[in-house]
């Protein structure tokens, strides 16, 4: 009896990483404090447990070579920031999303029926989140009473509006553990994903977000040219939400400002009859916000080009009267790759557009591979998680904050599973 209790009290660590891990789509639709704590409680107790176990394959690979390393450039930047203590603070914290992929890969080693559990899990919010999104939609508030604001859905995420950033970068991963699940029912298998990709294209157009209107169709695309299976499937899924959305934007006009009719404003494109080819050229990329911020990162880019001023020093310099253009300022710049030049100088930014250009190579040589030789490199599963961190790496559109928790959870939860992968197709 004592003997049994000890092995569950022995096990228990496990236990709630593995139980935290699936929840994990659900925490991350009530907000960063709940999925911040999920994920760092996951980091201690895989340290706990890979210590007290003595599993240090798990530290002992590239990835953690390459994250080590990268840690280590920004506790020196972090050091000679213009206010190390801030800097520090931040950068410390950062170390624990290392460990959560590191846990998220010996979860998935060890516990086989995770994917089962991650597929309920993921279909379970991806449907509440579709069903409340398109009530809010069409009668202008959601099942807690929420507000449709601008004409822009948030479904759960009431006044912040990141439903459709949630659904395109969740998308990829949630398809992965599909493929990876090979239903012997593909039928059902179909038409889960069937409903669950139509009603986030859908639903992403709705919400307004033109970056992650751009992610899930970029990512679906990729997965189009890269995948041997299912790309019929995923062709036939993306012509259907295009008649969806045309329909729905016929049906109430409104809904296109924000994705179409903002966007060729912003661009200063021409929609006029008259226009000519040389109206129809875009002549801006970013919006004059978006320029001005990343105007106020290169300035202090130039004056610290080397350490740049500091992890987390943005927010606190770009209202200072050498570095303020404009006048509003942010948190962040908007870019990752142009935070990390203003923020960690050509250290961090060097490191991180390598590891960007890594990615690409491997991509671009897959896809060589697959149409001349007739060969992959790739298999379809850690294509989908490819895709995912391709999204979170991409850095010519504007983002989050580089060190923001809430993204941060999103971006290494995929890479815990690909570097599972790895280690498999090793073995084999």
């Amino acid at each position: 009896m004592i003997s049994a209790l000890h092995l569950k009290q022995k096990d228990l660590p496990e236990k709630i990483i593995y139980f935290l891990i699936v929840l994990l789509p659900i925490t991350l639709v009530t907000g960063p404090f709940l999925s911040d704590f999920s994920v760092s409680l996951i980091a201690l107790l895989f340290l706990y447990t890979s210590f007290k176990k003595k599993i240090y394959f798990y530290y002992q690979n590239i990835f953690s070579k390459i994250f080590g390393i990268f840690f280590l450039l920004l506790l020196t930047v972090s050091v000679l920031s213009i206010d190390p203590i801030i800097s520090l603070k931040k950068t410390i914290v950062y170390f624990r999303f290392w460990i959560f992929a590191l846990a998220v890969w010996y979860i998935f080693d060890i516990k086989k029926n995770l994917i089962k559990y991650l597929i309920t899990s993921f279909t379970f919010i991806f449907i509440v989140l579709i069903v409340d999104g398109y009530i809010q939609f069409f009668f202008k508030e959601n099942i807690l009473g929420w507000p449709l604001l601008e004409f822009r859905v948030s479904s759960l995420f009431k006044d912040e509006l990141i439903l459709g950033s949630y659904l395109s970068r969740l998308l990829p991963i949630f398809f992965a553990i599909l493929v990876y699940s090979n239903f012997e029912n593909k039928t059902y298998q179909y038409l889960v994903f069937f409903i669950i990709f139509v009603g986030t294209e859908t639903l992403t157009f709705l919400s307004g977000e033109r970056v992650a209107f751009f992610y899930i169709n970029f990512s679906s695309l990729f997965l189009i040219l890269a995948m041997k299976n299912y790309k019929l499937f995923r062709g036939l899924s993306i012509i259907i939400s295009i008649i969806v959305i045309f329909f729905l934007v016929n049906l109430y006009p409104k809904s296109t400002e924000r994705i179409i009719t903002k966007t060729l404003s912003q661009l200063e494109i021409s929609t006029d009859e008259t226009a000519t080819i040389k109206d129809l050229i875009p002549k801006k990329v970013f919006s004059i916000e978006y320029q001005n911020l990343y105007k106020s990162s290169l300035r202090m880019f130039y004056d610290y080009k080397i350490t740049g001023v500091g992890p987390r020093m943005f927010r606190y310099l770009c209202v200072e009267k050498k570095y303020h253009i404009w006048e509003g300022c942010s948190s962040h710049p908007h870019n990752n790759y142009i935070q990390l030049l203003a923020e960690t100088g050509l250290i961090g930014f060097i490191f991180v557009i390598g590891i960007f250009f890594t990615l690409i190579y491997s991509i671009v040589k897959h896809l060589l591979f697959k149409f001349i030789y007739k060969k992959v490199i790739f298999n379809d599963f850690q294509l989908c998680l490819l895709s995912a961190i391709l999204i979170s790496m991409w850095p010519f559109i504007p983002t989050g904050g580089f060190f923001n928790n809430w993204l941060n959870i999103i971006y290494f939860f995929p890479v815990g599973f690909f570097l599972s992968s790895l280690t498999i197709e090793k073995h084999k």
